[in-house]
């Protein structure tokens, strides 16, 4: 969906990162200018907490992931354009957004 709609995206195993820490992955997306996404509960509260890069994460079933952010796509990108470390949470009630160091 993220490519139909133009933006560059590749999973965490298209990354060749699939045994990777999850700081390792942090790391990786914040040097490469990219937005992580995911529906992993424990690393985005660790995010939350200190934030760096873009991190979204993604409070639905992962079937419904597709529609979700198709449906709030310009938000998510309006969020995360807005800082360089941003924590955002998307859901079908709405957005919310942590700051690092706040």
């Amino acid at each position: 969906m993220l490519r139909r709609q133009g933006h560059e995206a590749w999973t965490v195993g298209g990354a060749g990162l699939a045994r990777v820490s999850d700081d390792e992955v942090t790391v990786y997306a914040h040097e490469q200018g990219a937005v992580l996404l995911t529906h992993d509960k424990e690393f985005s509260q660790r995010r939350k907490r200190n934030v760096i890069g873009r991190h979204v994460w993604l409070r639905c079933l992962d079937l419904d992931a597709p529609a979700l952010v198709e449906r709030r796509l310009d938000e998510i990108v309006a969020a995360v354009s807005i800082r360089e470390d941003i924590w955002v949470r998307v859901s079908q009630d709405g957005m919310d957004t942590s700051f690092a160091w706040e």
